[in-house]
């Protein structure tokens, strides 16, 4: 067995110029350097809240306590990791010998696991660690909830989770359209003093860990701080979940007391855009002591800021406006939908879930067939014009070869059933202006084919065309032999340009082509390029287009009224979305079959 070993000496430091005294000199002492060669025992782990059996406990977003005990006396700290860890932690025992806790929350239900190590003063530990294994349930119900969704002239907003219902002021009216769209009702605010709907009692004890989240769409963009969920305290709310006039973006914060002007404590971020719905949540967190905010289900990671001072705001949760000194302030004009709030904290994972905005298809053109110089949209919409040598391309199936040996078999369409053939001197497709929101969100995908290997020349996919420039551009950049996206900042002949190339292969001229997917986040202001599922290229785009008046032009670019850039080659499956595509879901736009959406695909 090995022996621990005691070695004694006597030492003398060295500064660089002089030695100094022996450790013996003056009254003697000694050094010692233990060998230790014996690994101390694993730990027991134990938690209450996620014990090792066969129930659901607790749930995501609910932290348990996980204690790591080791019967060697020896002990100083444990090394631990939970699923989805990359590494090892450390923390250290209470004592030598002793235990040590740590807090964890489940970011996801579903069987989760946590390892741990002991590990003496040595460095020691057990090459196998321990493992306590348990499962995780979803996260629990909000602790209040109002979804808003009162049918038209009621006059309350009838509460869920057992939440009390909420009055609403005569500003008042619900059965307006929600966030899901027709079928979905939410109230609307008009922004005056009686813009508000009061639930009378708190809901969360705000000193501790709590979250809300809402749907929201501004009515326009707002002059003053708005405020779209509150909790009173007696001058100031206990949070406040809104619209910052300074940042000009959305807004979670918490005042440092309940006394008025003392400052907050705030995360900000990402763009409001009016007339669009948005989903916005705030997160308390008692155990980080950090304050975080989600903007349609992302996570602004570059603003979690600490909460330095808690109270508890014991008042009554106001809809569309909050508490002040001099009474209700802050009313907010536009449209809200299910709110709800936590006594928990809602992770990462579940905010997306939660607040995750689908794109929608706006328009789709198959470009299989023409008439009158027009290929029709898929659902009736208006169709792409085609001009110049643009033509739709079908296959001549007139040769046979199994009849006639000697006919050569035409070559098959980019995708589907027919393509746009472009002559790359005069030919292009375009759609009248009116499609897309003013500000809002959007995506452009096609599929393109070279007509030849490295055109000496740059080419263009795709571009929103206003007056005087382009909005935005996918094109062909013969300097680099790579896709290209082109963004202008205003549409003006003196706007600023911002150039990005695809870091991938050189584009196609066989087969398939190229799928190019086009996307512009207005939340969170970039644009950025896909090729073949891959983000490609990314660039921010702080611009000030008005897209209600940009037409949608394919193989080629046009300023005021002179076009250049003509593409040769094919171009196929056409599609405008209303929002951003998410980076999942754009490989698989990137495969759908001809005459088919992504809905469909999806459910």
């Amino acid at each position: 067995m090995p022996q621990n070993v005691t070695i004694g000496w006597a030492v003398r430091g060295f500064d660089g110029q002089d030695w100094g005294p022996w450790s013996l000199a003056g009254n003697a002492t000694r050094c010692e350097f233990i060998y230790d060669a014996t690994v101390p025992k694993a730990p027991v782990i134990t938690s209450t809240e996620y014990p090792p059996d066969d129930a659901w406990h607790a749930g995501v977003g609910d932290y348990g306590s996980f204690t790591f005990d080791s019967p060697s006396t020896d002990v100083v700290s444990y090394r631990y990791r939970f699923k989805g860890d990359g590494s090892w932690k450390t923390v250290a025992a209470s004592s030598t010998g002793g235990s040590a806790t740590v807090k964890w929350m489940p970011p996801d239900e579903g069987p989760m696991y946590v390892e741990a190590k002991a590990v003496d003063g040595a460095g020691n530990a057990q090459k196998t660690p321990a493992a306590h294994t348990f499962l995780v349930s979803d996260g629990r119900a909000p602790a209040a909830g109002w979804t808003l969704g009162d049918a038209r002239g009621s006059t309350v907003a009838v509460g869920t989770s057992g939440s009390p219902d909420a009055r609403p002021g005569s500003g008042v009216s619900f059965g307006n359209e929600g966030p899901l769209g027709p079928t979905d009702t939410a109230a609307s605010l008009d922004g005056t003093a009686n813009a508000y709907l009061d639930a009378g009692v708190p809901a969360v004890d705000t000193s501790r860990t709590f979250s809300v989240s809402a749907w929201v769409n501004l009515a326009e963009r707002p002059t003053e701080d708005v405020t779209v969920v509150s909790q009173d305290g007696t001058s100031e709310p206990g949070f406040e979940l809104g619209y910052d006039v300074d940042t000009e973006s959305w807004v979670f914060r918490t005042p440092v007391t309940d006394m008025e002007t003392m400052g907050t404590w705030k995360v900000s971020g990402a763009t409001a855009v009016p007339g669009s719905w948005m989903h916005l949540i705030g997160v308390y967190d008692e155990v980080t002591g950090t304050l975080s905010l989600f903007v349609n289900g992302d996570l602004l990671e570059e603003d979690v800021q600490p909460r330095r001072t808690v109270w508890n705001a014991t008042g009554g949760v106001q809809i569309g406006r909050k508490i002040s000194l001099d009474g209700y302030t802050n009313h907010f004009k536009g449209s809200i939908a299910d709110v709800k709030i936590y006594d928990r904290v809602v992770p990462e994972a579940e905010g997306e879930n939660l607040g995750g905005i689908s794109a929608a298809q706006l328009a789709y053109w198959a470009v299989d067939s023409a008439s009158g110089g027009v290929t029709p949209e898929e659902a009736g919409g208006t169709g792409l014009s085609l001009g110049g040598g643009a033509s739709i391309y079908l296959p001549d199936d007139s040769c046979d070869p199994a009849l006639d040996p000697e006919c050569l078999p035409p070559a098959e369409p980019l995708w589907g059933d027919g393509h746009l053939e472009l002559d790359g001197t005069s030919g292009y497709a375009t759609r009248t202006s009116g499609l897309l929101a003013k500000e809002d969100s959007f995506t452009l995908t096609a599929r393109a084919r070279l007509a030849t290997v490295a055109p000496g020349r740059d080419l263009t996919v795709l571009s929103l065309a206003g007056a005087a420039a382009s909005a935005v551009e996918v094109r062909y950049l013969a300097s680099a032999d790579r896709w290209q996206l082109k963004a202008t900042e205003k549409d003006g002949s003196s706007a600023a340009v911002t150039e990005v190339q695809s870091n991938g292969s050189a584009p196609s001229a066989e087969g398939n082509g190229d799928h190019l997917a086009l996307v512009y986040s207005a939340v969170f202001g970039d644009v950025l390029l896909y090729v073949n599922g891959e983000l490609a290229a990314r660039a921010a785009w702080d611009n000030s287009w008005d897209f209600t008046t940009a037409s949608v032009q394919v193989g080629r670019s046009l300023k005021g009224s002179t076009a250049s850039g003509y593409f040769a080659g094919a171009v196929d499956e056409l599609r405008i979305f209303r929002g951003a595509l998410d980076t999942s879901m754009v490989p698989m736009v990137a495969v759908l079959p001809s005459g088919e959406s992504i809905e469909e695909t999806v459910t």
